[in-house]
């Protein structure tokens, strides 16, 4: 049998070990030293590029240049400017040492540099899971013969589904980008070298790990400013933080006056929950109209005798819709979604407090102020499952139990 995992279609105590042997064997012996050897799996290292300093989630409005060498035709794929740019020196470094013999000229992979794939729309991505996601819905409704006579039946019913998936199998956009749904790439940060399966261990020991040119790249990486993903070491990560030192990359972002992480974050990219807000009834609208019927019967008893009547269900017009609920009624209904979709410690009455808050400040100042106000206090991770503060609180307890004091390095999004 072999050591490292081949598929994922193998049994969970088999990809388990397997897993930890490749990470344990075969990472952790050959990251001496390689401290741009990441693991993104770890704690928020998984929303590294995807969420600002806050947690909130975010996608970039920074300018996209394609590379000069890629496997795509005519050279479409890119990635945000400074990127590519940093890439571009970096295999031309490695075009260089390979004429020069100092590392191996035919390397399938880490001789010649070549873009497999890189930034991936994020809008794109989520409009096609959203349309996935409705389809689903309308079945669901469809299979359980769920039926609704207007917008708030439609409402309550929806909420009924989605409080066993939703935490899941995010429905808004702020909460499928921080999900697995959603590829580290749409932050633009990311460069693919290869095409291999990201399930196949073996493939990326044998063609990555053990190729004669490995130390080279990860520390020729490193140099260029970029982290290489530990479990997908084909996988370079553009690096603008400055702990414990600058990153090479910020001064390839210099160059488009983006000499620092703050103002990478702050000037290129934008709050996920802006734009999906502003399409929310719409979607709402699209989805109620999806699943209500032209007209059903219905059944009811009658003084001893059932009576059965035929039901229209009402229709909208947007306009329509917003004139019979206020803002606040929308907004409130997002707060809602938001709290399912967030693994958060909040108890009832806080989460009032904190929705009945955010809609003053609406009252007072406006959607975006009142928005920002709320995800930025649901999306602190601290205590969340799988989050470093959580982890950090179960090996103390673990410490506790068995009388040792491990320490636990913060991984830090920047």
């Amino acid at each position: 049998m072999a050591i490292y995992v081949e598929s994922n279609n193998d049994t969970t105590i088999n990809l388990f070990d397997k897993r930890t042997i490749y990470q344990g064997r075969v990472i952790n012996s050959n990251s001496a030293g390689y401290k741009n050897l990441v693991n993104f799996n770890f704690a928020e290292k998984h929303l590294y590029g995807r969420v600002d300093r806050s947690f909130i989630p975010i996608t970039t409005t920074l300018a996209l240049k394609q590379f000069k060498d890629s496997a795509a035709a005519e050279n479409s794929i890119s990635a945000i400017n400074f990127v590519v740019d940093a890439f571009n020196d970096l295999a031309f470094q490695f075009k260089r040492c390979a004429a020069n013999n100092q590392i191996k000229k035919d390397d399938p992979y880490l001789s010649n540099l070549t873009v497999y794939k890189a930034h991936q729309d994020p809008r794109k991505l989520y409009d096609e899971y959203l349309t996935t996601y409705f389809n689903s819905i309308a079945s669901e409704f469809k299979n359980r013969k769920i039926r609704v006579k207007n917008f708030d039946d439609f409402i309550i019913e929806l909420k009924i589904l989605l409080e066993s998936t939703i935490r899941e199998i995010p429905f808004t956009k702020p909460a499928y980008i921080k999900s697995r749904y959603c590829p580290i790439n749409c932050s633009g940060l990311v460069v693919e070298i290869a095409d291999l399966d990201c399930s196949n261990d073996v493939e990326k020991v044998k063609k990555f790990v053990n190729s004669s040119n490995w130390q080279f790249y990860v520390n020729t990486c490193r140099s260029y400013g970029f982290m290489v993903d530990r479990f997908i070491p084909w996988r370079l990560v553009a690096d603008i933080g400055t702990y414990p030192v600058a990153s090479p990359m910020l001064e390839y972002a210099s160059k488009y006056g983006l000499d620092s992480t703050n103002k990478i974050i702050g000037y290129g990219y934008r709050h996920a929950h802006l734009s999906f807000y502003n399409n929310f009834t719409a979607y709402l609208l699209n989805l109620y109209n999806r699943i209500k019927l032209k007209s059903f019967r219905e059944t009811k008893l009658c003084n001893g005798s059932t009576v059965s009547t035929k039901v229209y269900p009402q229709t909208y017009t947007m306009e329509q819709l917003l004139e019979i609920y206020s803002d606040e009624y929308f907004l409130k209904l997002y707060f809602g979604l938001r709290f399912l979709e967030e693994e958060s410690q909040f108890k009832d009455y806080e989460k009032e407090m904190l929705m009945d808050n955010c809609v003053e400040i609406f009252q007072y100042k406006d959607t975006s102020s009142a928005l920002l106000a709320f995800e930025k206090i649901l999306n602190k991770t601290f205590d969340y499952r799988g989050s470093l503060s959580y982890i950090k609180e179960q090996l103390e307890a673990v410490s506790t139990t068995s009388d040792t004091s491990p320490t636990t390095t913060a991984g830090g999004g920047y």
